[in-house]
């Protein structure tokens, strides 16, 4: 994978973190009543979700074992099904969530559970450059800090409020990251001074 590619898919990322996360501040949804602007905005973040994972497997950043190589397929195949459950919802937000639906509407919670066990393999593995490696974990602790929120008693709108910031800011990050390391990540040497001078013949 070129670092060009990187830097798009690292661009990928931060849009859909953030567009999801101003969502939540700007259009949420609600229990029983959708939001379609959120529903949109949550499939470009779910692409973004399958543009991390596709960096991940190529620059092997779980490591080189089978199990490692096993999650981030198990991980892209969750992501897969929770976007197969938000298509139809882009026509209709607040359609019923009935047969297969129901059992696709799984795979969102289950999806952003299994992206912590990703973050922690990556941070393990080592084989992202710091601080890089510890962003997707970090990102994917949205669930924990929804949880404590709600725990917390705050109000609808505190809730909406910190997780569209927590959201964009993370996967903001992350992507950014990902597009500054992409050269590293990809494995080309970066041109001198001299070189960039005088241009290559």
């Amino acid at each position: 994978m070129s670092s060009t590619t990187i830097r798009t898919l690292g661009a990928l990322v931060a849009t859909g973190g953030v567009l999801w996360g101003l969502s939540w501040i700007l259009s949420p949804s609600r229990e029983g009543a959708n939001s379609q602007v959120e529903i949109w905005a949550s499939a470009v973040f779910q692409l973004g979700l399958l543009a991390l994972l596709a960096v991940m497997w190529v620059t092997r950043a779980t490591g080189t074992g089978r199990a490692a190589r096993g999650l981030l397929a198990a991980e892209t195949v969750a992501v897969v099904l929770a976007l197969a459950w938000t298509v139809p919802y882009l026509v209709d937000a607040n359609r019923p969530t009935t047969g297969l639906l129901v059992v696709l509407d799984a795979f969102w919670p289950l999806s952003m559970a299994g992206l912590i066990v990703v973050g922690i393999v990556v941070v393990v593995a080592r084989q992202w450059p710091s601080p890089l490696r510890w962003l997707p974990l970090a990102a994917a602790l949205l669930i924990p800090v929804d949880i404590a929120v709600a725990a917390s008693g705050a109000s609808d709108q505190v809730r909406d409020l910190v997780m569209g910031l927590y959201l964009a800011a993370s996967y903001g990050a992350l992507g950014l990251a990902l597009v500054r390391s992409a050269t590293a990540l990809a494995g080309e040497q970066m041109p001198s001074r001299a070189t960039e001078r005088s241009g290559v013949r």
